[in-house]
């Protein structure tokens, strides 16, 4: 089936990625490479379930079944490789609200500590500063065209900190890097011995390109008793305004805590519409659609990389293995965040998110799931606004 990845999607003025997109942008005829949703519509399967529930017109209180939990193992085996028992399925509010749950039941004094991987997702560290938990830093180790883990600093920081619970971002946002088995196995071994619980971001496990695939945590023996791991539809499919995630929870001690403190969260239940996109994405027609918009992206990354790499030759671009993100250094052409953003906004129309957001200025996160015109077209701006910079910086 053929499906369209090539009309931009209407975005209405509540739309949280519109609004942060500066109008002389839109003006200008370009998409924003901010955020992290797609430019196109979502899967026809999961609009058509949208349309068969409005049309219903009941939207009540709905709880998880068995449809439910089929459909959930069926999409982790078939999407991603991995089998799971039913009863491992724990429905949330979403990723940042599970992990505020999760800090509630794992961090309940004062002192104990959050750890996260900068640069990553900031709303990690939000969870845990708005509920006034500590933030403790173990930061990655950039390397040509990928990072590392720092596992000394991990060892020493879950040694000498009072870190209850971890975050690890597979694949990794904003960098777009998948971690590997063996990497994940040896961060399992480090919070084992020092007690400390995993929750694992896998919510972009279904974007992956060149042939790879994401592993989970689930398939790590040892960590099996002290993860919590989260699942969503929210990227794969564009769904990141409906707040739903699963988490998956191998163990029952840490499955029946999490789902109290859910409840006690006040929780209830799941969003009707959630549940019925869950049937309809987690489908044959749903990853045949995924896989269609993988490649789409996957091509845009190929774009992206020969421009920069022609264009600015000692820029970074960091990414293109998971996750529809690139992370691009652009130090060595701007001696500040303010120049450079100042260049690509007003002079290029080429609108991204600013590194400073995550810790990092001087680099950009660049959201590549746009139809390839949009992103041909924002790349021949750059490609201009570059070329009128250095001929006035000759002169």
């Amino acid at each position: 089936m053929a499906f369209d990845f090539e009309t931009v999607v209407q975005r209405r003025k509540a739309n949280l990625k519109r609004m942060f997109t500066p109008e002389d942008i839109r003006d200008h005829g370009n998409v924003s490479f901010d955020g992290a949703e797609p430019d196109y519509a979502t899967a026809p399967v999961i609009r058509d379930a949208v349309r068969a529930l409005a049309d219903n017109g009941l939207y009540g209180f709905t709880l998880m079944d068995k449809a439910y939990q089929d459909a959930v193992c069926w999409w982790l085996e078939n999407s991603r490789g991995v089998r799971i028992d039913p009863d491992w399925i724990v429905p949330t509010l979403g990723t940042i609200h599970a992990l505020s749950s999760a800090i509630r039941l794992l961090c309940p004094r004062v002192e104990d500590a959050l750890l996260v991987m900068p640069p990553v997702y900031n709303r990690f560290a939000q969870a845990a500063n708005r509920l006034n938990r500590p933030t403790v830093s173990c930061p990655l180790l950039p390397g040509e065209g990928r990072y590392a883990i720092d596992f000394d600093g991990l060892e020493a920081a879950l040694r000498s900190a009072n870190v209850k619970l971890m975050v690890i971002c597979n694949p990794h946002n904003p960098i777009g890097q998948i971690w590997s088995q063996e990497e994940l196995t040896r961060v399992a071994r480090i919070a084992v011995k020092h007690h400390v619980v995993i929750f694992s971001d896998e919510i972009f496990a279904d974007n992956c390109y060149g042939g790879r695939r994401c592993p989970s945590f689930l398939e790590i023996p040892e960590a099996k008793d002290q993860v919590l791991i989260s699942t969503s539809l929210g990227k794969a499919f564009g769904l990141t305004g409906i707040n739903h995630a699963n988490l998956l929870i191998p163990s029952a001690a840490l499955r029946e805590a999490f789902a109290d403190r859910r409840t006690r969260d006040h929780y209830g239940s799941m969003d009707p519409l959630a549940y019925e996109c869950v049937l309809a994405g987690y489908s044959e027609a749903g990853l045949d659609w995924v896989r269609a918009s993988n490649q789409v992206c996957d091509q845009n990354i190929h774009l992206i990389r020969e421009t920069f790499a022609h264009l600015m030759p000692d820029s970074r671009v960091f990414g293109g293995e998971g996750a529809y993100v690139l992370w691009i250094d652009l130090r060595p052409y701007f001696d500040s965040e303010e120049t450079m953003l100042d260049f690509l906004y007003h002079k290029a129309y080429f609108h991204v998110d600013g590194g400073s957001a995550y810790g990092m200025p001087g680099f950009i996160r660049m959201c590549v799931a746009s139809p390839t015109w949009c992103v041909e077209k924002a790349l021949n701006d750059l490609k201009q606004a570059w070329k009128e910079r250095n001929n006035d910086v000759a002169d």
